[in-house]
């Protein structure tokens, strides 16, 4: 009986001086924090306009651009109703439509702005930046498609 304690605390003891002068690396891509700062963020714009004979919508890099493209398509036709709305997105987002999941909307002292962001933590923070004061009203709406 002594034997198979000792045994036992010695292969105990020994697993645990392995593990303590072994260092441990995790190279998960999940532990790293991602800091975000105003430069990160870029507003881009969609823009959608109703004619006579059909509806068109699309997003652009600035409102130049969307008013521009909306004079293309509505080209010869009468033009019912037409809007551009900009949203504020992560420069790394805007090149991947399939990664806008998670849009929001946040109302602060200083006034309106809403956008895109690839998960609820940089929703958050990107509505945090944004806001760049007291947050009167915030909502994020997720995705039911995430590819």
């Amino acid at each position: 009986m002594k034997k198979v304690i000792l045994i036992i605390a010695t292969v105990a003891f020994t697993l645990c001086n392995v593990h303590a002068t072994t260092e441990k690396k995790t190279v998960s891509p999940l532990n790293e924090v991602e800091k975000i700062n105003t430069a990160d963020i870029v507003v881009i714009y969609d823009w959608s306009v109703k004619t006579n004979k059909g509806y068109y919508s699309g997003t652009s890099p600035s409102a130049v651009n969307a008013a521009s493209m909306i004079r293309l398509a509505s080209s010869g036709e009468v033009i019912l109703e037409k809007k551009i709305e900009s949203y504020h997105m992560l420069k790394t987002d805007v090149v991947n439509n399939n990664k806008r999941i998670f849009f929001w909307e946040v109302t602060s002292t200083n006034g309106y702005a809403k956008g895109f962001s690839t998960s609820e933590s940089d929703a958050q923070k990107t509505m945090k930046l944004i806001a760049s004061g007291e947050i009167i009203t915030s909502k994020i709406i997720i995705s039911g498609i995430n590819k």
